[in-house]
């Protein structure tokens, strides 16, 4: 090789493509010049990815229930160890694909921009999608606490129809305080729905729970039973059963089927007299919802106006459709 060439030229080390590889799918056979190459891995793995997402959920949909590889293994989910194993095998498939180019023509400081493209951009089309679809379609959440029982159990997913209420600045969360107050699209929330939403006394914390009084409406607690604008909720008392809270730890409730005044009917818990079972009435202002959780002794809901409060209209999520029990 002439002297000129030489110094036109840089060395390239198989172990540094396969380390860069570790920050983007394409940053290692960028480095060794394979340019080409480089794109055609992204695309490819892009859209695996994307295929590998819609079969999951397609699976979702189709079995009601939340695959395992999904849950997380102690601290550490198993997606992790798949997607590490996966890279681990891509980064050693560069080593041996750039081992035998040793030299390539050195460049310029524009190429930096390359390097930052394959970083950046399959990040962003891969992100924008899922984006897209948690913010505008539907959002997934995992269930910590049992103030849901029986209707949602500890550990439970759920998927939160985005478009059901419409959409406000609470849609786009963890960007609500860029965006204005209000609601577009709005569509009121019906009694009985499972709702997801951020609670005006603490709006960085995501709630479900069900609505059980409207704008105008009166609601009360007597004795553990739901009055609704003066009038009892029917309810039928099923016996006494054995539940689990968040510990895992054993309890019994009663049982009871509540059905609202417009036909909505489902399943309480009763653990007891205690202090929630007898409130004031509480009036629901305009814009607003009485939301309650299922495990009536075990939720703070709209009878704590501390912790929750009436549900302004624009701090609702959106509607459950879907609960998902783990596989």
């Amino acid at each position: 090789m002439a002297v000129e060439d030489q110094a036109n030229q840089r060395r390239v080390r198989p172990w540094i493509a396969a380390l860069l590889t570790f920050l983007g799918p394409g940053v290692g056979l960028f480095y060794a010049r394979r340019t080409r190459a480089a794109i055609w891995l992204v695309v490819i793995l892009i859209v695996l990815n994307v295929a590998l997402a819609a079969a999951l959920y397609t699976y979702m949909i189709a079995t009601n229930t939340i695959p395992k590889v999904l849950a997380d293994i102690g601290n550490s989910p198993f997606r992790d160890y798949v997607g590490l194993a996966i890279t681990v095998v891509v980064a050693i498939g560069v080593w041996i694909y750039v081992a035998p180019r040793q030299h390539v023509q050195k460049a310029g400081p524009l190429r930096l921009f390359g390097y930052l493209a394959f970083f950046i951009v399959p990040l962003l089309i891969q992100l924008a999608p899922a984006m897209a679809l948690r913010s505008l379609v539907v959002q997934p959440f995992r269930i910590p606490a049992g103030s849901m029982q029986p209707t949602i159990n500890v550990g439970d997913y759920i998927l939160v129809s985005k478009s059901s209420y419409g959409y406000s600045r609470f849609s786009f969360a963890p960007f609500e305080d860029l965006l204005p107050h209000g609601r577009w699209r709005a569509r009121d929330p019906a009694l009985g729905d499972i709702a997801a939403f951020r609670p005006a006394p603490e709006p960085n914390r995501d709630f479900v729970k069900r609505v059980v009084g409207l704008p105008g409406d009166r609601v009360q607690m007597i004795r553990g039973v739901l009055f609704i604008n003066g009038a009892p909720v029917q309810r039928e008392d099923l016996g006494e059963q054995s539940f689990n809270d968040a510990y895992g730890t054993p309890f019994n409730a009663r049982v009871y089927r509540e059905t609202l005044p417009n036909g909505v009917s489902y399943l309480t818990l009763d653990r007891g007299d205690l202090e929630l079972d007898n409130t004031p009435v509480f009036t629901v202002p305009a814009n607003s919802y009485f939301v309650m959780g299922d495990d009536r002794d075990n939720s703070a809901d709209s009878r704590v106006q501390s912790v929750v409060g009436f549900v302004p209209f624009e701090n609702l999520i959106g509607r459950i459709d879907r609960i998902l029990p783990p596989a």
